[in-house]
């Protein structure tokens, strides 16, 4: 798990690098000021929250992005029925707001998209519609019994599915909100900080 920074914490964690730097050459000389004194413990605080934010950020996206992965297309083209030669040239939105992976078959050299949504998020609401669509299937059609037993089977795994993902996905729908949150709390925070360390740099120089 990789911490990664915005440009603008770059920015602030140069600028207040450099301004220890400077700090340090102010107590030797005794020239540091109760003002550049304030500046340093505010840059320091500042920073000790930076990076608790940014590791924070990163065990969230990681937490998404190994979501992501739990959805596996097994496209096959709908023209000769292989995935050997399929190229991912994008994604598609459904009407019903799915997000689905668009390929093109460079054997058969047709384009399409895949018939399930490719993110865990959008897999929830397509399985209940078609736990929807199954269940009024069996009560408005006469069925053998074959057939009521294996839609019933189907049934019962697609909710066990949707039963075990779902607490899982709320979560981290939950997490990314709490992050969107802290980003645009730390961004002004930091925009604000970054601004008077550059008046204080120009100041100097």
């Amino acid at each position: 798990m990789e911490q990664k920074y915005t440009s603008d914490e770059r920015e602030f964690i140069r600028l207040s690098a450099f301004f220890k730097k400077q700090a340090e050459r102010w107590k030797e000389e005794n020239k540091l000021g109760e003002e550049y004194t304030q500046l340093l413990e505010t840059c320091d605080k500042l920073m000790e929250q930076l990076e608790i934010h940014a590791q924070n950020r990163a065990i969230v996206m990681d937490e998404h992005e190994q979501l992501k992965s739990l959805v596996k297309d097994n496209a096959r083209c709908p023209k000769c029925a292989k995935n050997s030669h399929l190229k991912l040239t994008g994604t598609d939105k459904s009407e019903q707001g799915w997000v689905s992976n668009k390929y093109k078959c460079r054997r058969c050299n047709i384009e399409f998209v895949w018939n399930a949504p490719n993110n865990p998020w959008d897999m929830l609401s397509y399985v209940d519609h078609l736990v929807a669509g199954l269940e009024n299937t069996m009560k408005v059609q006469q069925l053998d019994a074959e057939t009521i037993q294996q839609n019933e089977a189907a049934l019962s795994q697609m909710k066990a599915n949707v039963a075990t993902l779902r607490p899982v996905i709320d979560a981290s729908k939950q997490h990314m909100a709490d992050l969107e949150q802290k980003e645009k709390i730390m961004s002004e925070m930091i925009l604000k900080v970054n601004k008077h360390l550059m008046i204080e740099k120009i100041r100097m120089s």
